[in-house]
């Protein structure tokens, strides 16, 4: 089964979020958090800092494991918080990014409990 990784910035109780482009294959147009594959050989850490590179353009500094969340098909991702970056977080794969609040601006179930587990941590 495939193995992803999610990157989740927070800052001052915001939480970064991604509206995915329509022509994506997971999650088309819908608004959940950053990732990716972890690739063949690739830890999960060093699978967050590719893909928030890729997916935000930044350099993930201070973060923290969450935890595994595990999606109807078996597949699973890593979760972390992001709460030390440097650059500024742009759209590079997405079709914008927003800053939520809540679980409620979230598409998926599952990207709401990585928020309400973050959330419970106080990060």
């Amino acid at each position: 089964m495939k193995k992803f990784v999610v990157g989740i910035l927070c800052k001052d109780d915001k939480y970064l979020a991604e509206q995915r482009k329509d022509t994506k294959e997971y999650f088309p147009g819908k608004i959940i958090f950053p990732g990716g594959h972890i690739e063949k050989n690739e830890s999960p850490e060093q699978a967050l800092a590719r893909e928030m590179a890729e997916e935000l353009s930044i350099v993930a500094k201070g973060y923290s494991f969450i935890g595994e969340f595990f999606y109807e098909d078996g597949t699973s991702s890593m979760v972390y918080a992001i709460t030390q970056w440097s650059g500024d977080p742009s759209p590079i794969e997405a079709e914008k990014l927003v800053w939520i609040e809540n679980e409620s601006q979230l598409s998926n179930e599952i990207d709401r409990e990585m928020l309400r587990k973050i959330k419970e941590k106080k990060l």
